[in-house]
């Protein structure tokens, strides 16, 4: 009997020590997954807190592409290059017309009409402007009702202009009135020659966004926003929302982007102005860097001359920092310090201005000018050529 009762005792024991182990071992799997696991998920997320790539900062400054398409149709009918000022925060609007001639990639000539057709109108535009378009946007003509509900507009037209609307010749003039209806088809419409289809798009911008900067800011806030919600292209719609919002802020610049005509075997066309697109586009790009530096400083204390002499040298492939006052304000004459390696650009600042004289530029560094203007150069100087 002793045996017996030792025998059930030690069997009692193993099968109790075997559950404990049994359940010890189950505890321990399953820990050991728990950790496993997290490890995993803990690398993970780590990584992906540590490794993500950061979402792109908007630039406070930009070019964006703005195609309109016709009602009911992705058919590109009109298009603008909106330029963003990351110094000044200004926003401008500048027409392309279809008679543009933009350059292909071969160097070849392309009426920007036929870019816009085939698609390729950003490319060929960038070489136009000579920067990087940062954002291209197809936006329906009907989205431009989202801006400014108004139900009819008035065109300021310094010129009057002749459009061909259904077979229909029509003339249009100063203050006149348009109904909303019409824009779309006055945006797609051609007349006699190009600065006619070109005149009245920028009658047309000109009237939607002032319409639209009479509405209260909350409103036109949400009315950006909604117009943007149409467009598409760019993924990265920040840009155009933005833009618009500067756009009917009620101070933009809308206008034709700068060029010059001409007529060569029956066949109009504008040619881009290289100087003017440099000072109005090119140099307000975020991306625009130049190998010489020209520093303008008021040498006579007249008001604004040393801003509007910076204004006359904006055509200039240089950097262009705002100007500022010379150590003293009794310069006579202006004078213009090159660095050793900048004196081509000193004798271009020379022409441009018709006065002053070059100096040997001792202290300046190599790739930069230092212009004192003095006081033989007057505001009325600084005046366009073109004025009266």
């Amino acid at each position: 009997m002793p045996a017996t009762k030792g025998y059930r005792v030690d069997r009692l024991r193993r099968r109790r020590r075997t559950r404990a182990e049994l359940w010890q071992a189950w505890v321990l799997y399953t820990l050991a997954g728990v950790v496993a696991f997290g490890s995993v998920f803990g690398a993970w997320y780590l990584g992906s807190r540590w490794l993500k790539k950061p979402q792109e900062q908007a630039k406070p400054g930009y070019l964006a592409l703005v195609t309109l398409t016709a009602p009911g149709s992705s058919g590109p009918v009109a298009a603008a290059l909106i330029v963003k000022d990351a110094a000044g925060g200004a926003t401008a609007l500048y027409v392309i017309p279809k008679e543009l001639l933009v350059q292909g990639p071969n160097g070849e000539y392309v009426f920007a009409g036929d870019a816009m057709a085939a698609g390729t109108l950003k490319q060929d535009l960038q070489r136009v402007v000579g920067a990087e378009i940062d954002a291209q946007y197809q936006l329906p003509l009907s989205a431009l009702g989202d801006l400014a509900t108004a139900g009819e507009f008035p065109l300021s037209l310094p010129l009057p202009v002749e459009l061909d609307l259904a077979g229909t010749r029509r003339t249009f003039k100063d203050r006149g009135i348009v109904s909303a209806s019409e824009v779309p088809a006055l945006f797609a419409a051609s007349g006699p020659n190009g600065y006619d289809a070109a005149r009245m798009q920028e009658a047309l911008w000109k009237a939607v966004l002032d319409a639209a900067a009479l509405r209260p800011g909350d409103v036109r806030a949400h009315a950006a926003r909604v117009a943007t919600a149409r467009a598409s292209g760019s993924a990265d719609t920040r840009y155009l929302d933005d833009a618009l919002k500067g756009l009917i802020g009620g101070d933009a610049v809308v206008a034709l982007i700068p060029s010059d005509s001409r007529v060569a075997e029956g066949q109009f066309a504008f040619l881009p102005k290289a100087d003017d697109i440099m000072a109005e586009i090119t140099r307000k790009s975020p991306g625009f860097r130049s190998r010489y530096t020209v520093v303008v400083r008021n040498g006579s204390g007249g008001v604004g001359v040393a801003k509007a002499v910076a204004e006359q040298l904006a055509i200039l492939d240089v950097n262009l920092p705002a100007p500022t006052n010379a150590d003293t304000f009794d310069y006579r004459q202006t004078q213009i310090l090159p660095g050793t390696q900048a004196l081509p650009v000193a004798e271009e600042i020379r022409a441009i201005l018709g006065r002053g004289v070059v100096l040997d530029g001792a202290d300046v560094p190599p790739d930069t000018v230092v212009v004192i203007v003095g006081a033989d150069t007057k505001l009325k100087h600084t005046e366009p050529k073109d004025q009266p």
